[in-house]
């Protein structure tokens, strides 16, 4: 785990941009290590009164009541939806599914496994400290949570610091792994693939066919892309830390906090982490989301559909930025039906257009649903790791 390193603590130390301390490598088996609030006192102690990671999340009845709620969304968004849009019933889509290669479903099974192998390896380097199959259970369960539940983003991500506290991992090395993951995921989603999406939307008509008419599909990706920035804008100048102090003393005047050091002593740990490990933490994911487009070329191809490869990135980036609505977890249904319309913009045939994005959603929907429930079980039935 990176700590604040030979300066000492909360002193600014020269080499940081952020005019804050230079953060270094602590020493393996050195307490202060993974900044557990248990042994230390240390940079995490000031959150872990608040956050239990000792016992696993619940789902009381109105959450579980709202998860099946949203199920019967998502249902209604494919069962009514797709054929609305694509005009074709689900009779006939029944038979594309029977017609396609014996093939289409077990690749979509290893793209989509794949795909959440990555993902996993960019939170294996942003928990510092922790194991690969650590990585894979925590991640894992944390999307399926988040897939299935509506608002189960933060009950997974919670799911998540709780298999890695029971891993052994300590309190610094889990927040500062929750935070530069997220940065991760908000640069892609928030900002990335919309931008990618924009810019292979304008160049479509350069290759051939009009830009498929994905409704509203242009506006919330420019909106997408705003906020993304923004919100990486602020999220950069609060990393700043003389920022951060004058923000955290701010708020010491109006609200009771424990040990401001801490919080500054946290972000140093963030920052370093970010600097070292950079091309460790965006890599995986940006090959994953690739892995992701793969799928939906195998799923056209797989039909028999003809569309070019920029029109491709153009309705995946666009269906993902659509996605984010959130009328579903983690837009399930959603992302296939503007797919399956914009396919049917593009002139091709409805059974088609709408069997290709359900053979799409068994790598984006299925697979991980699935996987993060054997993930779950295996992790909770293995005895607690020593803290490390």
């Amino acid at each position: 785990m990176i700590t604040p390193g030979s300066t000492p603590r909360g002193e600014p130390s020269p080499g940081d941009p952020g005019d804050g301390a230079a953060p270094g490598r602590g020493r393996a088996g050195d307490p202060e290590l993974t900044g557990d609030p248990e042994t230390t006192g240390g940079p995490a102690a000031w959150l872990s009164g608040d956050l239990d990671l000792e016992h696993p999340p619940r789902l009381g009845g109105r959450r579980i009541a709202a998860a099946f709620a949203s199920l019967l969304l998502v249902l209604a968004l494919l069962g009514w939806g797709l054929p609305l849009v694509t005009g074709a019933g689900w009779a006939q889509i029944g038979r594309r599914f029977a017609e396609m290669p014996i093939w289409s479903v077990p690749l979509m099974v290893v793209l989509g496994a794949v795909a959440l192998a990555l993902e996993s390896a960019t939170v294996r380097t942003a928990f510092r400290g922790s194991r690969y199959r650590d990585a894979v259970q925590g991640h894992a369960a944390s999307q399926a949570v988040g897939m299935a539940v509506p608002g189960g983003s933060m009950i997974g991500t919670v799911l998540l610091g709780y298999l890695m506290r029971r891993s052994g991992l300590g309190m610094q090395a889990i927040i500062t792994g929750v935070i530069a993951a997220s940065l991760v995921d908000m640069a892609l989603t928030s900002a990335g693939i919309p931008l990618l999406g924009l810019v292979a939307y304008a160049l479509t008509p350069l290759v051939g066919p009009e830009a498929p008419d994905l409704p509203g599909g242009l506006w919330a990706a420019l909106a997408a892309v705003a906020g993304g920035l923004v919100t990486l804008g602020l999220a950069s100048l609060l990393m700043r830390r003389s920022v951060l102090a004058s923000v955290v003393a701010q708020v010491s005047q109006v609200l009771p906090v424990a040990d401001p050091e801490a919080i500054l002593r946290q972000r140093d740990a963030l920052v370093a982490l970010l600097r070292t490990r950079a091309a460790g933490l965006l890599g995986p994911t940006v090959l994953a989301r690739a892995v992701q487009w793969l799928a939906l070329l195998v799923a056209i191809r797989a039909l028999g559909i003809e569309v070019p490869l920029l029109v491709t990135l153009a309705i995946f980036a666009l269906g993902r930025v659509l996605a984010l609505v959130p009328l579903t977890p983690g837009g399930t249904g959603i992302a296939e039906t503007v797919g399956a319309a914009a396919l049917v913009a593009l002139g091709t045939a409805g059974d088609a257009a709408a069997t290709a994005m359900l053979l799409l959603a068994v790598a984006t929907f299925v697979v991980p649903c699935l996987a993060g429930g054997v993930a779950a079980a295996m992790a909770m039935t293995r005895a607690p790791a020593r803290r490390r």
